[in-house]
């Protein structure tokens, strides 16, 4: 009896937590835009820009990706990130909450990358793969997104798929272990 009281009070002062942290981002979020909690402190991140298109192959194959500059994002985050978007309401009729996505990126020689497509003779591909992420809706404005499970140490980004599928602005975070 003792466990499953114990075990009640951790999971209500865990949805308390949860319900404290939304309360906060809810009060601190101002513009349109992609957000997440440090220490109490709402943090916005803001979108890297492509820095160029490459493209690599053989003549059987060839893969495109956008490379954007840096090794790693100056966000860092644990391994079961929590997001908030801003979407505010002059908005609402050119952007939904449903069209954000996450990606992983690769690192490699001071620079990240994300793979956008391929061609081959059996076939072709279009925009980044993207995993999918949980949505709470707080607010009329107001957005909680999270990963369904524990993501694994890497490169990441948020983007809001209006170029089919493919970033033009990134909001990026990394997961160190």
């Amino acid at each position: 009896m003792k466990k499953v009281i114990l075990f009640l009070l951790a999971l209500s002062l865990v949805h308390e937590i949860h319900a404290q942290n939304d309360s906060i981002a809810m009060s601190q979020m101002k513009e349109l835009g992609v957000y997440y909690l440090r220490n109490d402190t709402l943090v916005q991140i803001t979108p890297i820009i492509m820095e160029n298109i490459k493209a690599a192959g053989n003549p059987f194959s060839v893969k495109t990706s956008m490379v954007y500059e840096g090794e790693i994002s100056e966000h860092i985050l644990s391994n079961t990130p929590t997001f908030y978007i801003f979407i505010p309401q002059k908005y609402k009729s050119r952007i939904n909450v449903k069209q954000f996505r996450m990606v992983t990126l690769t690192s490699k020689n001071g620079k990240r990358k994300l793979n956008t497509g391929s061609v081959s003779m059996f076939g072709a591909r279009t925009g980044a793969k993207t995993k999918t992420m949980e949505i709470a809706n707080l607010n009329e404005e107001c957005y909680k997104i999270y990963a369904e499970e524990v993501m694994p140490a890497g490169h990441y980004g948020i983007f809001y798929n209006y170029g089919g599928g493919v970033p033009l602005k990134l909001y990026d975070f990394d997961i160190i272990e």
